[in-house]
């Protein structure tokens, strides 16, 4: 359920029995039938523990930082541990550090919010209906009270941190779009006088000379890209990337882009193929978006392929969606590098076969813009092997013919 720190959250009867599961990013607790012990998650060792833990709860209505060690799979995991009593029943929380208790109740609030707003509806009802029966036992008035008043506190400050992070979100984007728009001009200026040297030289300057001229002009070129790749990043980032969508045939499309790519393929001794059994695949898309999203692919298999090999672009429709497979027979990416593959500035161990450059920014926005069409982005790959990109794009309704 969450990309982060892994949580337990569990309903626990008075006897210290659990008796409904919120939250176990570990698994200990959910395969089990339940009512089950809250012992039985514990390590043979520390069961002995919980029952002072439980105790503790009896007697203060809540019980703050107990660690207690979980056996996962083939590893021994140390929670801490955060408990308190709710109407008949404690809610205990665990996570790995005290540090993420924050996290883990934001967590608890997005995921399950439901559910506690029942918890304090019954708190406060019982409130209630100690108030009419003239029956309102000190200690466990102000156990439900303090229990209530903590937890519409913190809903109210997560409420206003998440407003400071939304605000010096947007912040932060039109910063990162302000400094790269200032950037490529002088970029573009460098390249333009780098190239203009280049040819006004031609002929006059020594080898060395010559590939130092050549490095200023294709660093600049890297850095415009990169540059390009912040401005897109921080528009879509903003949630203002506007789609100019148009009824357009996606097998046509991949044959122009496959054809414009295959002079930087020819260049590298790779050969760049297009099939597909399909002749026409009508699709409601923004047309320059598509070709960036092909663009970034194709030149990734390009660029991690040695000489000599094949890149393959598959177009194929479903009944709902259209599917486009960019396959190589380059050097593969790690199975555990998969997973970080998509993410803003991530880059993998694999490198250019001719030294190219990476940012890690192309494989993010492309996965965003299929996203935005209403489709979705992935990889395969195997060492050695090579590595195929699927992206999917839903049909034009009724695939209406041209």
């Amino acid at each position: 359920m969450s990309d982060g720190a892994p949580f337990i959250i569990v309903f626990c009867d008075r006897r210290g029995w659990i008796t409904r599961v919120l939250r176990d990013d570990l698994d200990i607790v959910a395969p089990l039938p339940l009512p089950r012990p809250f012992s039985a998650m514990v390590v043979g060792e520390e069961r002995s523990k919980t029952v002072n833990f439980f105790l503790e709860m009896r007697k203060n209505g809540l019980a703050l930082d107990w660690e207690f060690s979980l056996s996962s799979g083939d590893e021994i995991r140390t929670f801490h541990f955060y408990a308190g009593a709710v109407a008949d029943s404690y809610l205990v929380v665990g996570a790995d550090s005290h540090r993420q208790v924050l996290a883990l109740y934001e967590a608890v609030f997005r995921d399950q919010g439901d559910t506690l707003n029942a918890a304090i509806a019954c708190m406060a009802t019982q409130l209630e209906r100690a108030r009419e029966d003239g029956d309102r036992d000190s200690d466990l008035y102000e156990q439900l009270t303090r229990m209530n008043n903590e937890m519409a506190n913190m809903q109210r400050e997560l409420a206003k941190k998440n407003m400071v992070l939304e605000r010096m979100n947007e912040e932060k984007n039109r910063l990162m779009g302000s400094v790269a728009h200032d950037l490529r001009s002088p970029a573009s200026i460098v390249i333009m006088a780098g190239r203009t040297l280049s040819s006004l030289l031609e002929g006059r300057l020594r080898p060395t000379e010559a590939r130092l001229l050549d490095g200023v002009v294709g660093y600049g070129e890297f850095m415009v890209s990169l540059i390009d790749d912040l401005v897109d990043l921080s528009v879509i980032e903003a949630g203002k990337m506007e789609l100019r969508r148009e009824t357009l045939d996606l097998v046509s499309l991949v044959d122009k882009v496959v054809g414009f790519n295959r002079f930087l393929s020819g260049q590298k001794g790779i050969e760049l193929r297009a099939s597909g059994e399909e002749s026409e695949i009508a699709v409601e898309a923004d047309a320059v978006k598509l070709e960036q999203v092909l663009n970034n692919l194709l030149s990734n298999a390009v660029k991690f392929s040695h000489p000599g090999t094949v890149v393959t672009v598959e177009v194929s429709a479903g009944a709902d969606t259209a599917t486009v497979a960019v396959r190589d027979q380059g050097q593969g990416i790690p199975e555990e590098e998969l997973k970080d593959l998509f993410k803003p500035f991530a880059t993998t161990s694999v490198r250019g076969t001719a030294g190219e450059k990476s940012c890690g920014l192309g494989l993010a926005i492309a996965r965003r813009i299929v996203e935005a069409h209403g489709g979705r982005m992935w990889a395969e790959s195997e060492v050695g092997k090579g590595s195929t990109f699927f992206f999917t794009l839903l049909l034009r309704a009724g695939r209406v013919p041209f």
